[in-house]
C-alpha cells in the first residue's frame, strides 16, 4: 500500500471559482480592486447559482450570474447585467466595502433582480443559508448509510501560513465535540479582516461564502464561494481510520474502513486502490482485481503509479489481466525471481 492515507487538503481544484476571470491589466495596482460573489440558488444536484460583481479601475464594473458544478465542472455564465446596472451596485459595495460582512446579496437583490428568474428556469432555487449551532461555526451533518451514517460536524477555522486562510473542516462528532480525524474541504485566502460569510448545504455539497477586506487604502474587498465534497471528505477520514488500521496489521478493521470510504464516495481511487491492496494481502485475488478495474476507471495513471512496485500488489502482478491494468508490458523481475527460486 503506497502513501494512500490520502491529503486532506482540497485545494484550489475544487473551488466553486477557479475559473473566475483573471484580474490583469488593465487593473491598476493603486486603485480599488473589488471582487464579491453572492450564492443566489441550488439546484437539486448541489450546484449553485451566484452573482459576481469585478469592479477595478480601468474597465468597467462586471456584473454577472453564473453557475458552479458540483462536481467540480466548467463554470458557466447564464447572462451578464447592463453596464449601468453593474455601475450601480458597484458604487454602492464601494461605499459600504469596508464592513467585514457580504454585501453584493442584498445589493444584487435590490440593483438587479431579473437575475433571480434567470437563475429560477434554469434550475437554481433559493434557499436560506445552513444554520450552524447556536454560537458557534459548527454545523452537524450526518454521513452516508453506506458508511455507517456517522455523526460529522463541518466548522470553518483560521489557518496560518502566507497568506492566512478561513478553512472549511470536516471532523467526526461522537460525542458533539470536534474530535478524532479532521480533513479540509476548501480554502479561502485572508488578506487582511476575514469575512466568515456563511454556508450552504445541499445533496453531499458544502458551499463556503467567506473572504476578507484589507486595510487602508486602496480599497481591496474578496469574496468568494468555495465548494467542498462531503462525501469526499467522509471517504478520507474512512480512508485514513483504515490505513492506520492496516498499519497496525488489522486487515479486517482496515477493509471494513476502505468498504466505508467507498460507500461515501464510490470515485475515491484511494480508498479503491487500497481495498484492492487489502484484498490481495487477504488472498482473495478476484475482488482486489475488481476494486483495481474500479480505480483505474477514475484514475489510470494514478494507479498504474502507485501498483506498479506495491508489495502488496506482487502476487497479482503475475496476472496479464493486471499487468494490462497496470500499464505492464511485461512480467515484472520479481516474478522472473520467483519463478526461479519455484
Amino acid at each position: 500500500m503506497r502513501a494512500l492515507l490520502a491529503c486532506s487538503v482540497l485545494l484550489f481544484s475544487a473551488c466553486a471559482d477557479a475559473q473566475r476571470p483573471p484580474l490583469t491589466a488593465p487593473y491598476r495596482a493603486g486603485e480599488p480592486l473589488v471582487q464579491e460573489q453572492a450564492l443566489v440558488g441550488l439546484a437539486p444536484d448541489g450546484s449553485a447559482a451566484a452573482v459576481q460583481l469585478i469592479d477595478a479601475e480601468g474597465a468597467p464594473p462586471r456584473l454577472e450570474l453564473l453557475a458552479f458544478d458540483a462536481g467540480g465542472g466548467q463554470t458557466r455564465r447564464l447572462v451578464a447585467a447592463p453596464e449601468s446596472i453593474a455601475r450601480a451596485a458597484a458604487r454602492r459595495l464601494r461605499e459600504n466595502g469596508r464592513r467585514a460582512t457580504p454585501l453584493l446579496a442584498g445589493i444584487a437583490a435590490e440593483e438587479w433582480p431579473a437575475a433571480l428568474p434567470v437563475a429560477a428556469a434554469a434550475g437554481f432555487a433559493p434557499q436560506a443559508p445552513a444554520p450552524p449551532e447556536p454560537g458557534t461555526r459548527r454545523w452537524p451533518v450526518i454521513g452516508a448509510p453506506g458508511a455507517g451514517s456517522m455523526p460529522l460536524v463541518v466548522r470553518t477555522g483560521l489557518r496560518g501560513g502566507e497568506p492566512r486562510a478561513l478553512a472549511l473542516l470536516l471532523g467526526e462528532r461522537p460525542g458533539g465535540e470536534v474530535v478524532g480525524d479532521e480533513v479540509e474541504l476548501a480554502r479561502q485566502p485572508i488578506v487582511g479582516i476575514p469575512i466568515e460569510g456563511e454556508l450552504w448545504l445541499g445533496h453531499g455539497t458544502a458551499w463556503l461564502l467567506s473572504g476578507s477586506v484589507a486595510g487602508g487604502e486602496p480599497l481591496r474587498r474578496a469574496v468568494g464561494l468555495r465548494r467542498g465534497s462531503l462525501a469526499r471528505g467522509e471517504a478520507q477520514i474512512h480512508n485514513g481510520h483504515g490505513y492506520a488500521d492496516y498499519s497496525a496489521g488489522d486487515l479486517a478493521s482496515a477493509r471494513r474502513e476502505f468498504d466505508r470510504a467507498i460507500a461515501a464516495d464510490p470515485r475515491f481511487v484511494d480508498a479503491l486502490y487500497n481495498a484492492a491492496s487489502t484484498a490481495a494481502l487477504e488472498g482473495r485475488p478476484a475482488e482486489a482485481i475488481a476494486y483495481l478495474r474500479r480505480a483505474v476507471e477514475v484514475d489510470a495513471r494514478r494507479v498504474q503509479v502507485l501498483g506498479r512496485d506495491d508489495d502488496d500488489l506482487k502476487v497479482l502482478r503475475r496476472r496479464p489481466e493486471v499487468r494490462a491494468l497496470l500499464g505492464m508490458k511485461r512480467a515484472p523481475p520479481e516474478t522472473s525471481e520467483e519463478g526461479k527460486e519455484r
